[in-house]
């Protein structure tokens, strides 16, 4: 690749420098471009081949001379800027860059800039934008994708989010393509590996991790992940084993030891976990990971009160660690310590509302989590107990906890409802009626589809069976008849329930199911079916229902029910991906095949381009309050953002759904050339 695709100078950077400051030497006219040269070639050796602050103090030096003669060279404004954020002062830092903001904004070396004075601000929003425009306005160079890609993964470590490792990883990925030197990258490579090894694909992690250990500088931290491979593919032998060399690179290293200690748990090998949890803890007496292996194992060893100690004593010294929370209260729960439940939850209730808000350690946040560890206890516990957790709701006036408490006890009865309804369903053909068809779509989004399809079953024997079993005994073959049919009506409707329970899944084999009863079903029951795909946001099962109304001469009574089950205007309840048909997006007319993916639901249709396009622009056409998205339906309160975008409104959700689509397949593509 030639040097054009980059922002800064990075071959030769030694032999290019020396020439030029002889070159400056031997020169008596002063050359300002020369000399920015110069500057750049530093600062690249600064930023990005390990020169460090020295090397970033040399670029500004030469920055700083340009300055003098030209107070508003763009260049040299941006150079000292970089320079003075690889020397970490952000606070100089920023006056050079808000002046080079005011001479030139459209630069991508210039946003780069800006990206990392946010960054160093811990402005992670404006440091996002401003790296995406530089990739925007630079879609060749390498190192706004790689500073990119390094931030979002060091944001997602940090925050523990999916979608910022899928975004780092679409970066850095396009950072190794771009990079003609990206095989000798190891601290790339290293990133690649950690992004691979967040994002599920293991086997790719090991592929980086591997040839990251063919440097020697890099091999004992290339053992370390390897390590880490190992155990997420359950390989806890080869972990235990790779954990080992890279303690022969640093000797006692407490993290190591605790990550052995745990692969030594999986094994069953409690002594050697425990022994390893003890070394660790020796070198630093509060390592989280080999304390709380620690109490683990002494509970597999059948010591719950020392286990219970060391999980105690953890959260004197960090009350934050709720692994070790966890722990006392699953101990507690097991051993069927429910006073000791009923008091945690009062207390921790209680003193919810007494805690200042925020802080370096929000209280508040604290004991919200210890809350809903105690009733994720409850609910294991069973429903009996939903009773204990609406007592604390007279301890709290928030109206956030109080809401949250009583949603549980809903969840913990409805789950033992949820139960009892499956239970008959599995018997169907003897339990069927209204009352159970009620029961299922009201209980619909908590029961298993497999469940709701199976109690669909009801054979002319068990109709038979119920004419003669639920009533009394029939004088005659009429009255008989009678009793059967009205067993027939009552499975009728029952099953008609079902197929609306079925709906509330929004589940792709549900929707086929409802289809094949729509082709192979009576006309009422066809008509249970459509109301079902109408749920679903079905267009031309709704037409049907219309016709079929006009047909039957019955559309006051279809057009009420209707009315109840139709989604409100513009509100769509599912969306799906489309690559291929004859679709054309709404937004821009182009056809499905001259673009990645569209987005469909209902009638609207959009385009992957036109989503990028406006995630680019996001920040101009924020949609209108009561606006609600036309692929999904949220609303404002629902998204982090909802956007306007040629007369479709699409929320953030949908906006990061579709991004994310395309990047998994680009990152997915590059895997599969390793």
């Amino acid at each position: 690749m030639s040097q054009k695709s980059s922002l800064f100078p990075h071959h030769k950077l030694d032999w290019h420098s020396s020439k030029l400051e002889s070159t400056l030497q031997s020169r008596q006219v002063k050359d300002p471009a020369i000399r920015l040269e110069l500057a750049r070639v530093t600062l690249s050796s600064g930023l990005f081949h390990k020169g460090g602050e020295a090397a970033c103090a040399r670029a500004l030096g030469q920055a700083k001379k340009v300055l003098r003669e030209d107070p508003s060279s763009v260049e040299a404004l941006t150079i000292a800027g970089l320079s003075l954020l690889g020397m970490d002062r952000p606070e100089s830092a920023q006056r050079h860059i808000e002046r080079a903001l005011e001479l030139d904004p459209v630069r991508a070396d210039l946003q780069l800039a800006v990206g990392s004075l946010a960054r160093a601000q811990g402005r992670f929003a404006d440091m996002m934008k401003s790296l995406e425009k530089s990739c925007r306005l630079a879609p060749d160079a390498w190192e706004p994708h790689l500073l990119l890609g390094r931030s979002l993964l060091a944001l997602s470590r940090k925050k523990g989010d999916s979608r910022l490792v899928e975004r780092a990883q679409f970066h850095l990925v396009r950072a190794m393509d771009l990079n003609p030197e990206a095989n000798q990258n190891y601290p790339l490579i290293r990133d690649m590996g950690i992004a691979c090894l967040l994002s599920g694909r293991v086997k790719a992690a090991e592929k980086f991790f591997n040839r990251l250990r063919e440097d020697p500088k890099h091999e004992g931290i290339a053992r370390f992940h390897l390590g880490q491979v190992a155990y997420r593919l359950g390989k806890f032998n080869n972990a235990i084993n790779h954990f080992r060399q890279y303690l022969t690179y640093k000797e006692d290293e407490p993290n190591v030891l605790a990550r052995m200690a745990l692969a030594w748990f999986q094994l069953g090998n409690w002594t050697n976990a425990r022994e390893a949890c003890r070394r660790a803890i020796l070198i630093e007496p509060f390592n989280l990971m080999a304390r709380h292996v620690l109490g683990c194992t002494l509970l597999e060893e059948g010591d719950p009160n020392e286990a219970l100690r060391i999980f105690r004593e953890t959260l004197k010294e960090h009350p934050e660690h709720m692994p070790s929370y966890v722990e006392i209260a699953r101990t507690r729960r097991l051993s069927n310590d429910i006073r000791w439940l009923n008091q945690a939850l009062q207390v921790e209730v209680s003193n919810f509302d007494r805690q200042p808000l925020g802080g370096e350690l929000d209280s508040r946040d604290l004991i919200r989590s210890r809350i809903e560890v105690i009733l994720e206890e409850f609910r294991s516990a069973g429903p009996s107990y939903a009773s204990s957790v609406l007592r604390a709701i007279d301890y709290t006036q928030d109206e956030g906890l109080r809401f949250l408490l009583w949603e549980t006890a809903c969840s913990m009865v409805e789950g033992y409802v949820a139960n009892e309804t499956s239970m008959s369903l599995r018997s169907s053909g003897q339990s069927y009626s209204v009352s159970l068809g009620e029961a299922s779509a009201c209980l619909g989004a908590v029961i298993p589809e497999r469940i709701l399809t199976a109690g669909l079953s009801i054979s002319e024997q068990d109709l038979q069976r119920a004419a003669t079993e639920r009533y009394p005994p029939a004088h005659d073959v009429l009255q008989h008849r009678q009793n059967l049919d009205k067993e027939r009506n009552e499975a009728r409707a029952y099953q008609a329930l079902l197929l609306l329970a079925i709906a509330i899944k929004s589940e792709d084999s549900g929707q086929h199911l409802l289809r094949e009863w729509v082709s192979s079903a009576d006309d009422e029951m066809a008509i249970a079916a459509r109301m079902g795909l109408v749920i679903l946001g079905d267009d031309d099962a709704l037409k049907e229902l219309q016709l079929s109304a006009r047909t039957r001469e019955k559309r006051e009574g279809l057009k009420s029910l209707q009315t109840a089950i139709e989604p409100a205007t513009n509100v769509v309840h599912s969306y799906k991906l489309v690559t291929d048909g004859t679709m054309h997006c709404k937004t821009c007319g182009r056809p499905s095949e001259k673009v990645t993916h569209m987005m469909v639901s209902g009638s609207t249709v959009i385009c992957n381009i036109c989503i990028s396009d406006c995630w680019e622009s996001r920040s101009d056409i924020a949609s209108s309050d009561d606006a609600l998205c036309q692929l999904c339906g949220r609303s404002h309160f629902e998204a982090e953002g909802l956007f306007s975008y040629r007369g479709v409104d699409i929320c953030s959700h949908c906006v990061q759904f579709s991004l994310g689509t395309q990047e998994r397949e680009n990152i997915e593509q590059y895997v599969e050339r390793l």
